[in-house]
């Protein structure tokens, strides 16, 4: 009998770990900086030392610690000196930070599809929406898995854009034996405290090769300033913020970069074993990982496909049927981005910064606008998409003898209890 029936939950409260998983070691090293954070000055050793192990783990010339993955790719917007009037293609199935980081610099985010089968941004479709505007391209490792980053360097190349990643989701990933955070000109990662590589509150990293582009995500991290050694101009030399990391946070996200390897085994291994039990199970798709690339599952996104169990039901309506079903039996499915980034009130809308900035004043192009229909791909996965993972069903060394027990649950549902399943989709469809 299904857990929302009175029968037993295939996963018992309790039993799944939040991540990120903290050990002695993480204590330790947060307590070393707690007593060495005193006085204060900056830039703080714990800072240095992440921004450190950091560049050796991407193999950049140049890493910067900030306050936020946000405040990380809006450096690498502003180090290009990209602003007013300029255009930057976006994809349209992401977190809204890969675009407002453009909004930032007073740019203008450009959207493009969906690839249908990785769920990154669809190289095919970047050409198309290029302009004699156009300066650089933000790529995003959704999900934890890279983006196609070989053919994304030939059109940059071949338009003179700029390549900033977004690797926020994929810490520890690789693209052709080249971990995330170094897989472009530029790189903006986040340290939320969900991330596969955490600072347990909130962080960023930002890291170049361009020793130009990096004096300017400094000055941009610092009031506009520079710091030269432990000197100080107190002369702002352009428009510049407060984007500077806690070293508590800097503290715990350096130890926990010290086991990301491990970590990273585990969420593959993890994710690979769930991908294999589903992969034959009716009414949903599992993620697909090309062979040149890994996949670290911050979520784990399952596409919910009625056709497949030869039903002619609303997908939304058997995608909540399905959440509802999972979460009884004690798998925390969930939905994720409800529509793709163009389709919110942000863009609908376009207040901007009031007055319609930046779509409506300044040397931006004019008409532009924001349809969600014109990003079918975006549009249908958002539709179809639960996701696992992130802090609530980590798929990190806590947790991988549950991934089989995740399995067994998507089978009572959808296998053994079809029909209770069905009737439940049919209930929420006649809701609507």
């Amino acid at each position: 009998m299904l857990a929302i029936n009175g029968g037993t939950p295939v996963v018992a409260d309790g039993e799944i770990s939040g991540w990120p998983e903290v050990t002695d070691d993480d204590r330790d090293a947060v307590m070393r900086a707690l007593d060495r954070s005193t006085p204060w000055r900056w830039p703080l050793p714990d800072v240095q030392e992440l921004e450190e192990a950091w560049q050796r783990h991407t193999g950049m010339k140049f890493a910067v610690a900030a306050n936020s993955g946000t405040g990380a790719l809006h450096m690498a917007i502003a180090a290009a000196d990209i602003g007013p009037g300029d255009e930057v293609l976006v994809p349209a199935d992401t977190f809204l930070a890969s675009a407002t980081c453009v909004l930032q610099a007073n740019a203008v985010p450009v959207f493009v599809d969906t690839d249908p089968t990785t769920y990154c941004i669809d190289v095919a479709q970047i050409s198309r929406h290029i302009t004699d505007r156009t300066r650089a391209i933000v790529a995003v490792d959704l999900h934890g898995l890279p983006a196609d980053y070989a053919a994304l360097r030939a059109v940059a190349r071949e338009h003179d854009l700029v390549l900033i990643e977004d690797g926020a989701q994929a810490h520890g990933a690789t693209y052709r034996g080249t971990p995330v955070g170094g897989l472009a000109d530029m790189a903006g990662c986040s340290l939320n405290g969900s991330k596969t590589l955490s600072a347990l509150s909130e962080g960023g990293l930002f890291t170049t090769d361009n020793p130009k582009w990096h004096e300017n995500a400094l000055r941009v991290l610092m009031f506009g300033d520079e710091i030269r050694g432990m000197t100080r101009e107190y002369n702002a030399r352009i428009m510049g913020w407060n984007y500077r990391m806690h070293s508590l946070g800097a503290a715990f996200a350096r130890s926990q970069l010290a086991r990301l390897p491990e970590m990273t085994a585990a969420r593959e291994a993890n994710g690979a074993r769930l991908t294999k039990a589903l992969l034959d199970l009716p009414g949903v798709r599992p993620p697909f990982v090309p062979d040149d690339r890994t996949h670290v599952y911050f979520f784990f996104p399952i596409m919910v496909e009625p056709e497949s169990m030869g039903l002619d039901v609303d997908v939304v309506a058997l995608r909540r049927a399905l959440k509802t079903a999972l979460r009884a039996e004690g798998v925390p499915v969930d939905e994720w981005q409800q529509v793709p980034v163009p389709g919110q009130t942000l863009f609908q809308e376009q207040r901007g910064y009031g007055r319609g900035c930046p779509w409506s004043c300044g040397p931006g192009r004019p008409g532009i606008s924001y349809h969600p229909e014109h990003f079918p791909v975006a549009q249908d996965v958002c539709r179809r998409r639960l996701v696992l993972g992130s802090s609530t069903s980590a798929f990190g060394p806590g947790n991988t003898g549950l991934v089989d027990r995740f399995a067994e649950a998507f089978h009572k549902v959808l296998v053994e209890h079809r029909t209770d399943l069905c009737e439940l989709a049919a209930r929420f469809a006649e809701e609507t």
